[in-house]
């Protein structure tokens, strides 16, 4: 098998990995969005995404993403200085419904970028 062949396969799996992985979003934003946002009363970057029932599921998957930048990134945390406290006392039994899929989020967007940057230097475009 040749690198081409590995590259366009890694381009198939990658987008069926994104899209399970977003449809494992949309039911953390259903189920567990409410449990995970109860434990962040501060933060104004997660209470400008809360929504309601009313919101459309696409626009509360992106919540959960918010939370893991606060989780992951200093950056975030030092854009929202009331969110640090609960960013430390945020449940350990929690966690993973955030890290796992904003990992799996940032590796497949990463691995599409390396996927685009080996098509442009092949030529295929």
């Amino acid at each position: 098998m040749e690198l081409n062949q590995i590259v366009d396969l890694s381009g198939l799996l990658l987008f069926a990995l994104f899209f399970l992985n977003n449809a494992f979003m949309v039911y953390i934003a259903t189920y567990k969005l409410k449990e995970i946002q109860s434990h962040y009363q501060k933060s104004r970057l997660v209470a400008s995404h809360r929504g309601d029932t009313s919101t459309p599921i696409i626009l509360r998957t992106g919540n959960p993403v918010l939370i893991w930048s606060l989780l992951v990134f200093k950056f975030f945390r030092k854009m929202d200085p009331d969110s640090i406290e609960e960013v430390k006392r945020f449940p350990r039994s929690l966690r993973p419904w955030v890290i796992i899929p904003g990992h799996i989020n940032a590796c497949c967007i990463a691995w599409g970028v390396g996927v685009l940057v080996w098509i442009n230097i092949k030529g295929y475009l």
